[in-house]
């Protein structure tokens, strides 16, 4: 039952690591609007600070596992997390007027990095494997 757990609490900071990043790209009329030109400084900024303090952290608790095959779930256990933060994310702060609205790239972008995200799972989950101890 622990093992399942360590398991839960990575796929949810997985999916808070998509959410946020995606919340910045989506939110980025409300931040130019708030900010002016430095709002893609900022986004930038962010962003890159969060995928480095969350890969460490991830990185820290996946070597925490035990190997199991079950470790592999991981691949695709974020995924409803992010639906629901999603969600949740939408009825806190809803959509506003249309000038806070990101341009239409935005969603492609988006569409992107959730696609691909997965390669960024593979390789976090190869790099901690890498650095567990075999003994």
């Amino acid at each position: 039952m622990a093992h399942f757990l360590k398991l839960q609490s990575i796929s949810i900071l997985l999916a808070v690591l998509l959410l946020v990043n995606i919340q910045l790209l989506a939110n980025s009329g409300r931040l130019y609007l708030l900010m002016g030109d430095a709002y893609m400084l900022a986004i930038t900024m962010f962003g890159l600070v969060s995928l480095i303090l969350f890969t460490r952290l991830i990185i820290k608790r996946v070597r925490q596992l035990a190997p199991s095959p079950w470790n592999l779930s991981l691949y695709v256990l974020w995924l409803p997390y992010l639906a629901l933060f999603t969600y949740v994310w939408t009825q806190i702060v809803p959509a506003p007027g249309e000038a806070a609205w990101p341009g239409p790239a935005v969603g492609l972008l988006i569409i992107a990095l959730t696609f691909t995200f997965p390669l960024y799972v593979f390789i976090v989950h190869m790099v901690a494997c890498s650095k567990q101890r075999t003994t």
